[in-house]
């Protein structure tokens, strides 16, 4: 018997990805946060995309902390 098992889906961070301005067509980093299926990694629910690495960890501690998520993280600051 497994002593840690594996919870179902957890908050995983990601980043920063280069991503465009629309507008000034300038890249600009882009870090990714979503709450995914432990499984097989897949999104469960929206993937939301924070400007900012602090409003990213912001967010995904908060997703983490209210929905009893273990949170993973796999980004670095700009």
């Amino acid at each position: 018997m497994n002593a840690n098992p594996l919870p179902p889906a957890i908050v995983h961070m990601t980043g920063p990805h280069p991503s465009r301005n629309r507008r000034e067509g300038r890249p600009h980093p882009v870090w990714r946060v979503a709450i995914v299926a432990a499984a097989d990694q897949t999104p469960t629910s929206t993937v939301y995309r924070c400007l900012s690495y602090r409003r990213a960890v912001s967010l995904s501690c908060s997703m983490a902390r209210d929905r009893r998520l273990h949170l993973h993280m796999e980004a670095l600051p700009r």
